[in-house]
């Protein structure tokens, strides 16, 4: 059994390192392309190769699932990832990456609320403790960049309504995550949220605009780029995400999303350079303390 629980913590660290490089390669690729056609290049791969993995290994009998099932399969993908794509990363655009990284660690401390008020996951005041403080140690880690921002109110109401679709988005995947294969629910969302965007593309790019920004596909790097998002981004970090969730609950398994800016920061000192001072260290030490924490079984529940 823990050998099993073990596994899945394991799932849940790749999901959050490939979310936490996913931010470097996003960033590299605004350069090329608009945000929204980022998104739909992204949503259309990662369908097209998961609706093959459905079909080829698995089938599941579509006349079967209850209604009530399709309306928490399209809400899901109406949070995430049609909502969630699109005010995070048109909230980059208007304000300090840092800054929107900043109000996005603060989802677990939602999620966690609701898994237990709502879903009645166990807690201890420990475990609550750890949400904080990996929180606050996110913040510390940003510290030495906010000299440097300037404040943008529309880029911060966006980033809030990312983390407003992140909670509704773990609403609704409670509610079914248990019901269904990972691959299934992924498949489904990644599905909808596709069809949802496809026309918001269309609005806001005409045909020529779009022939121009595909014709960019032709760079080997801007089309690997779109494929490590599609493949590991977008397919197998939420596949390996949902299957953690499902063993080790809500609240837990979104609390390692703190660990995401971590995850950048170190990619971006080792990979591209860019500095590592010592109060980002001390952050990341604290940000993974407090997951630490959150993932510890006490004796006191709440």
């Amino acid at each position: 059994m823990k050998q099993r629980t073990h596994l899945h913590y394991i799932l849940l660290l790749l999901a959050i390192g490939c979310w936490g490089v996913s931010f470097v390669f996003t960033k590299a690729l605004l350069a090329h392309l608009a945000p929204i056609v980022i998104l739909f290049l992204r949503l259309l791969i990662a369908t097209v190769l998961q609706a093959l993995v459905c079909r080829l290994f698995f089938h599941q009998p579509l006349r079967k699932i209850p209604g009530k099932d399709w309306l928490y399969l399209l809400m899901l993908s109406l949070f995430e990832p049609f909502l969630y794509f699109i005010f995070e990363t048109y909230s980059i655009q208007y304000s300090d990456p840092t800054v929107v990284s900043v109000i996005i660690a603060t989802i677990p401390i939602f999620t966690v609320l609701l898994s237990y008020f709502y879903f009645k996951e166990s807690l201890s005041w420990l475990n609550m403790a750890g949400v904080v403080i990996s929180v606050a140690g996110i913040i510390v880690m940003l510290v030495p960049e906010f000299g440097d921002v300037s404040f943008r109110p529309l880029g911060i109401v966006l980033a809030f309504g990312a983390v407003g679709t992140a909670v509704g988005y773990s609403f609704f995947l409670k509610k079914i995550s248990d019901r269904y294969n990972p691959i299934f629910i992924v498949t489904c969302q990644n599905t909808f949220g596709l069809l949802l965007i496809l026309p918001v593309m269309l609005l806001l790019h005409g045909t020529r605009d779009l022939h121009q920004q595909f014709i960019q596909l032709a760079d080997p790097d801007v089309l690997l780029y779109v494929l490590i998002l599609a493949v590991f981004c977008s397919a197998l970090a939420y596949t390996f995400y949902i299957t953690a969730l499902q063993r080790i609950g809500l609240g837990r398994a979104n609390t390692f999303t703190n660990l995401i800016p971590v995850v950048t920061g170190l990619f971006a000192f080792f990979v591209l350079g860019e500095p590592f001072p010592p109060l980002k260290i001390i952050g990341a030490v604290m940000a993974v303390a407090g997951v630490w924490l959150v993932q510890t079984q006490f004796k006191k529940k709440i």
